[in-house]
């Protein structure tokens, strides 16, 4: 999914069940996909807050300093519940 002023929209769907678990296939993925939208269009990249996603997004800003991570607010808080 993609946000920006005049709303949100699907961009695509890719299956990442053979490498969700691997960091720097996130990144591949996900570099590929600020390719594909143009690293002009991408500000920030929301994700969960599972160590690969973290270090796919640390690779991401490593490599486009100009786009931000920010973890899904979603995600900790089902997280915290869960830990309650």
């Amino acid at each position: 999914m993609v946000s920006f002023p005049a709303g949100t929209m699907f961009v695509k769907s890719i299956c990442g069940s053979k490498f969700v678990k691997i960091g720097e296939k996130l990144f591949e993925m996900l570099d590929s996909l600020v390719e594909e939208i143009g690293e002009e269009n991408v500000v920030q990249d929301i994700t969960n807050n599972g160590s690969n996603h973290v270090l796919a997004d640390k690779l991401l800003e490593e490599k486009r300093p100009h786009l931000y991570w920010s973890s899904c607010v979603a995600h900790c808080i089902y997280l915290m519940l869960e830990d309650i």
